[in-house]
């Protein structure tokens, strides 16, 4: 027998080596993706705790505030500041965007 490799086993190592390196490779995807879900569960919490820590701070302030001034003027007042903070962080994400 000889003991010199083969090109039939050379290809055999290679076919597998290539199949050990494609599992390791969804392995590592599926960690990276429990991952992921985590960081994405954590953000998805703080987002929504921060939306309803806004919610009863912006009620708090119209509370406050209606009672020197008429409650749908406030109203009015803080959703036209929104709109225009809303319109200027689009505008400035837009030239952001586009390199200016």
């Amino acid at each position: 027998m000889s003991r010199e490799p083969s090109v039939g086993h050379a290809l055999e190592r290679t076919y597998e080596a290539g199949q050990a390196l494609l599992v390791r490779r969804i392995d590592l995807l599926v960690a990276e993706s429990r991952l992921f879900l985590r960081a994405g569960r954590a953000l998805g919490i703080g987002v929504v705790v921060a939306l309803l820590g806004w919610l009863y701070l912006m009620e708090g302030l119209i509370d406050g505030l209606a009672g020197r001034h008429p409650r749908f003027a406030v109203e009015l007042c803080v959703g036209l500041a929104h709109a225009v903070l809303a319109a200027l962080l689009l505008l400035r994400g837009r030239q952001v965007e586009h390199g200016r």
